[in-house]
């Protein structure tokens, strides 16, 4: 472990403060980029910056991203189209330098330590009345926005659960409950699907194992089957089910499920998350709208952006872009675990909905999948030519080659 990977691990762990408006250059920013000239300055002479070849994918996207963005630029003369760009291009800088910090094994367990701090933190914020609220019953802690929040937390807990399963350990059950309780009070519907597609993978694959060995078969429907007639004839059950019923994230659910009939008179969720822009603007998506100045689309119900991770990428890019950005994420994850098909599942849903690629751990957590893939399949190989030994596989190792 050097002085730059400290500083590295100091960006993610300020990330939830936010110091400064959002879509800014914020404190955390200045630790990355402290930790990247200091990389710049010890590197061996000789030695360079190497662009693993999963990765020029994605450099082949941003450049594509740039060019689009200048036309755009140069066409309406709005300098949000160049910002876009930086985001791109800062997150694409993120993740070079952090596949070659990963080549540390330290440096990643000590990052599965930070994403479990920061969940730890952001539970003491919100017991010691510190945090911020959205609005009465939407809870945002440190962040500028609850789905901020509520993103950050999640993917803090999916990349500690992947570094966990890298080192063949769990995560304690402990983080689970504090992020999806801080979930829970941020009412972010989008996170709360993704969560809920986490989960559910996790406890089909749990079910399929028992199956797979029939004497457990009657302990797992014996403890089911009491877990529920505990909670039938509790006492308190009226209440359990009026408190639920009444939260915020249930009533917020509710809502997105009336919006999404256009029987209701009112806006539905396409229009609301400025989707409706690839319907009244179709022929965009086939060489990019451009990711600015969006009072353009006077069509559409809002002159917001498309607030969809994947979809905003189609739009704003078009198809040579956008297949280039899903090469990328194939070429990370294209070896499926048991393991890692909740995190992608999960991510892939909740996508869907929030506006993601600005955060730099939605680029990192491909990394960290593909170094548990590439274990996985060395596990196996290793497994299956009875050559297993007790050394310890670097985690350079498990970096896709191809």
């Amino acid at each position: 472990m050097y002085i730059h990977h400290y500083l590295f691990l100091a960006f993610l762990l300020l990330k939830p403060f936010y110091f400064f408006p959002s879509g800014g250059i914020q404190i955390s920013d200045l630790f990355f980029i402290a930790s990247f000239i200091l990389y710049l300055l010890i590197v061996k002479k000789g030695d360079k910056i190497t662009i693993d070849k999963a990765d020029k994918w994605l450099l082949y996207f941003v450049t594509l991203v740039f060019g689009i963005n200048l036309i755009y630029f140069l066409m309406y003369g709005k300098f949000g189209f160049m910002i876009s760009s930086i985001y791109y291009m800062y997150n694409f800088l993120i993740v070079v330098v952090f596949r070659i910090y990963a080549d540390d094994e330290g440096f990643l367990m000590i990052l599965e330590k930070v994403c479990k701090l920061n969940i730890i933190i952001q539970v003491l914020i919100y017991v010691l009345k510190f945090g911020r609220f959205y609005s009465e019953n939407r809870y945002m802690g440190t962040f500028n926005d609850p789905n901020q929040m509520a993103f950050f937390i999640f993917m803090s807990l999916i990349t500690a659960f992947t570094i966990s399963e890298i080192r063949n350990a769990k995560l304690h059950i402990a983080y689970h409950i504090m992020a999806v309780g801080l979930i829970f009070l941020t009412s972010s519907t989008g996170m709360f699907l993704g969560i809920a597609v986490f989960y559910t993978v996790q406890v089909l694959m749990k079910v399929a194992k028992v199956i797979n060995h029939d004497y457990n078969v009657k302990v797992l429907l014996f403890i089911i089957a009491s877990l529920i007639m505990g909670l039938l004839f509790s006492a308190k059950i009226d209440d359990y089910i009026t408190t639920f019923s009444q939260s915020s994230i249930i009533v917020r659910v509710e809502q997105k499920l009336d919006k999404s009939s256009d029987n209701n008179g009112g806006s539905t969720n396409i229009q609301e998350r400025g989707i409706d822009k690839l319907i009244l603007y179709p022929e965009k998506t086939i060489f990019g709208a451009g990711e600015g100045y969006y009072a353009r689309f006077d069509k559409a119900y809002t002159d917001l952006e498309v607030h969809s991770t994947a979809l905003s990428i189609f739009f704003y890019y078009g198809i040579v872009p956008t297949m280039l950005f899903l090469i990328w994420c194939y070429k990370n994850i294209r070896i499926l675990s048991v393991s890692n098909v909740a995190v992608i599942l999960a991510l892939f849903v909740e996508s869907l909905t929030l506006l993601n690629q600005r955060q730099p751990l939605f680029w990192m957590i491909f990394v960290i999948l593909n170094i548990l893939a590439n274990k996985k399949m060395a596990d196996n190989e290793a497994l299956s030519s009875e050559e297993m030994t007790n050394t310890a596989i670097s985690p350079a190792d498990y970096f896709q080659k191809t």
